[in-house]
């Protein structure tokens, strides 16, 4: 590729040196916090700062527990099958609330529009790699509290979207002013091969310096390591005015770092950064805090304890034995075994030595611990079917669900966190790569709106959150509703006029919301065919058939009048015809 003089490796070496500070200072605070809680959550992942064999030995050494292990579990498992469920739609594309007029032409069509993206948009996550992708980011969000997975597009088969998913260790990460993450610098390493399968596109440029080390046969397997770097463009000197990348906002740059070379400089037209915290530390930091920091001194304990109490439950069921020097070899210590010994020698018996300690007290501390550990993860939020009611009686299933849903609430923050750090990039990414490979068709009229001097864009969906997670949230309001309710029932018998005092339509769009009811089966409060169209209409039809109803009874009473005198008639028609005209 033809470069600028010295230009790609300025890049190179701006972006590695940038790295490196960034790197360095993760080490020198958060790596060694993320190894241990590693070593007691998640020991598959506790290489991030020491070189482990493929070997087991060395990864589990530090578990004789594993209720760390499974509450970490718990919560993934429960992030996964309630924030981003695979069988069910868990968000949505809806129009912008500026479009949001019933009265604009096209604006059915924008619905219409953005309700096929939102359901193409699902259908290219479970054809994609996504949920096993998620599953993995889960498990890290709960483990390390943070979590990193990249968003590419893909460029094989049907398949649209590729995810990444980042080890914790291999990457730093920088914020944007809103506290969102915006910046990525991940290590990879290749094989020549890899890189040569990878780096294949016009304008790629494998340095000479790899080359040269990989001529001849079998060095195809040699690795190297690259730095893939994403940031906004403006956020460095050397590229704002390339036009490498097709002059996109968010720069992609992949470098090698033994060579201190730019391999390809390319973009991205949305950010496809996807890095979720469960908290954040009250520093400065940019990494999470989560539940490990808060369960790890107890997970330390449960562990440390667990030794000697397996090692007190051997010694009781084979316990240290004192034996006399003259039946030295003589002593049968098999079950049912037989010793014979001289009962003249009160000393000469064996017995059982230094086997005092309480097991069960041992038992009673170590379920303490492992209590502390599971609330520290939520885990009766997502097991709530597998614990005990709260009083002595069966619950029922609304009793459950608004249990639950108390429960989830502790949750809530980390959930609140992922919209902006998850939910919302990745349906932003996901709509902008749809409609660039023409997925999404032609849009109507009314979402192209004028984006700077003149010229026309396509307007931005706004998201809607629909998951599971939502539904038990909102689920949780309604009780305060069938409580009112339920109090004001016999009261409004004896004053019917106390329920004035509520907006009952509101009322009961809201609760329908809240219990999950789809918002395309709530009717509008104008417009038409809503419920102020249907009201208006009901009230006309009840008007004419008062009028009808008004009109027979005048004519029955004309007929039984005819053979009274005119005058007689005449009195009584008019009086009717009167009252008719006050009541209409």
């Amino acid at each position: 590729m033809a470069k600028e003089t010295g230009g790609d490796d300025k890049l190179a070496i701006e972006q590695v040196r940038r790295h490196a500070d960034l790197m360095s200072k993760y080490r020198s605070v958060f790596a060694d916090d993320h190894q241990t809680i590693a070593q007691y959550a998640l020991p598959n992942d506790s290489d991030i700062n020491v070189t482990k064999t493929e070997s087991v030995s060395g990864w589990t050494d530090q578990i004789f527990d594993t209720t760390m292990i499974q509450a970490a579990q718990t919560l993934a498992n429960g992030q996964f099958n309630w924030w981003t469920p695979p069988n069910q739609p868990w968000a949505e594309y809806d129009v912008p609330e500026k479009l949001k007029d019933d009265d604009q032409e096209g604006s059915e069509d924008a619905v219409s529009y953005f309700g096929k993206a939102s359901d193409k948009m699902m259908r290219q996550l479970g054809r994609s790699n996504f949920y096993p992708v998620k599953g993995m980011g889960d498990l890290g969000l709960s483990v390390f509290a943070t979590d990193l997975i990249i968003f590419d597009e893909s460029t094989s088969g049907n398949e649209l979207f590729n995810f990444v998913h980042c080890k914790i260790g291999t990457y730093t990460i920088e914020e944007d002013y809103r506290g969102v993450v915006d910046t990525v610098r991940r290590e990879m390493e290749m094989t020549y091969r890899q890189m040569k399968q990878v780096f294949n596109k016009p304008g790629d440029n494998i340095p000479k310096k790899i080359t040269d080390q990989c001529k001849g046969a079998g060095a195809d397997g040699k690795k190297f390591k690259v730095l893939h770097c994403i940031f906004p463009r403006e956020d460095s000197k050397r590229i704002p005015n390339r036009k490498d990348g097709a002059n996109k906002p968010i720069a992609s740059i992949y470098i090698s770092v033994e060579a201190n070379e730019c391999i390809r400089i390319a973009g991205y037209e949305e950010s496809p950064i996807l890095c979720r915290r469960f908290a954040k530390w009250g520093t400065d930091a940019v990494w999470g805090y989560g539940p490990s920091y808060l369960a790890l001194p107890d997970a330390r304990q449960v562990n440390y304890v667990q030794q000697y109490l397996d090692a007190l439950a051997e010694l009781h069921a084979y316990p240290r034995v004192l034996i006399p020097d003259n039946l030295e070899g003589d002593v049968d210590l098999r079950a049912g075994g037989t010793t014979t010994w001289d009962t003249s020698n009160a000393e000469g018996k064996p017995e059982e030595w230094a086997t005092v300690g309480d097991y069960k007290l041992g038992l009673e501390m170590q379920e303490g611990r492992r209590k502390a550990i599971r609330d520290a993860f939520f885990t009766d939020a997502f097991k709530l079917l597998n614990s005990q009611p709260l009083i002595d009686k069966e619950m029922t299933a609304y009793e459950i669900s608004q249990r639950q849903a108390e429960q989830l609430q502790g949750v809530a923050p980390a959930f609140a966190r992922g919209l902006p750090e998850f939910i919302l990039p990745l349906m932003r990414r996901g709509f902008g790569i749809m409609f660039r490979r023409g997925e999404l068709g032609q849009p109507p009229d009314i979402l192209m709106q004028e984006v700077s001097h003149g010229k026309k864009g396509l307007v931005m969906p706004e998201v809607v959150v629909t998951s599971r997670f939502n539904d038990a949230l909102r689920a949780l309001k309604n009780r305060g509703t069938e409580e009112t309710f339920k109090f004001l029932a016999p009261m409004a018998e004896q004053k019917p006029e106390l329920y004035d005092i509520f907006d009952l339509d509101q009322t009961v769009r809201e609760y329908a919301r809240n219990a999950g009811m789809a918002p395309d089966l709530i009717r509008k409060e104008t417009g038409p065919n809503s419920v102020q169209a249907i009201r208006a209409a009901r009230a006309a039809m009840q008007k004419q058939q008062m009028a009808a109803q008004q009109a027979e009874t005048l004519g029955k009473a004309g007929k039984a009048l005819g053979g009274s005198p005119q005058w007689m008639q005449d009195q009584v028609q008019e009086r009717l015809a009167g009252g008719r005209r006050r009541a209409a």
